[in-house]
């Protein structure tokens, strides 16, 4: 049965997806990926031009998933509480997947040691500042909250001490309280913010 090249190409993103999840950067090849898509290689071949491209959009599928954290945040709450919110499903996120934190770790880092032939790299944490950017800013749009500091910022700020953390969660998950240490980083950030 011959499959359309754009429900293929969808296949072989997410196997290259579930591949980096499960296995690392390292393990994507195209051979490896049309094997997980259960597709023949020339077909990975005739959909991508090379593991390159094909690296790039499983990326670019990665970035539009950024919601999963922030699509329920109350936003008649205040901003505090919707940043509160933000941090819970990430660092949930990080007990219950550390393996696709591990992934997306790996995958930024290949971004940016491909970044002259890959424009990914400078995407990143601009979608996520445009992602929770947004939500931050219907927020601030439907309370009374005041930030001393612009959402953007706010957002970078956010992402400084969760990038930290998560790395050193990953290294050794039981050498302390890494949760308490990293709500304590967030409510830092609220009060010089202001709120």
């Amino acid at each position: 049965m011959r499959i359309p090249a754009e429900e293929r190409k969808i296949q072989l993103i997410a196997a290259t997806v579930e591949l980096m999840r499960r296995e690392g950067v390292q393990s994507v090849t195209m051979r490896a990926i049309a094997r997980e898509a259960n597709a023949p290689l020339a077909a990975a071949h005739y959909c991508f031009s090379n593991k390159d491209e094909l690296m790039d959009a499983a990326a670019e599928a990665w970035l539009k998933n950024l919601n999963r954290f922030s699509s329920d945040v109350p936003v008649h709450l205040g901003l505090r509480k919707a940043v509160e919110q933000i941090a819970e499903g990430y660092w949930r996120s990080l007990e219950e997947e550390p393996a696709s934190l591990v992934a997306e770790i790996e995958l930024i880092m290949w971004a940016t040691r491909n970044a002259e032939s890959s424009p990914l790299a400078a995407k990143i944490y601009p979608a996520y500042e445009v992602e929770l950017g947004d939500v931050l800013e219907s927020v601030t749009e439907s309370s009374d909250d005041q930030c001393l500091m612009s959402i953007p910022a706010l957002v970078r700020c956010f992402l400084m001490i969760y990038d930290g953390a998560v790395l050193q969660y990953l290294t050794d998950p039981k050498s302390t309280d890494h949760r308490s240490l990293f709500f304590m980083m967030v409510d830092a950030l609220l009060i010089k913010a202001g709120l």
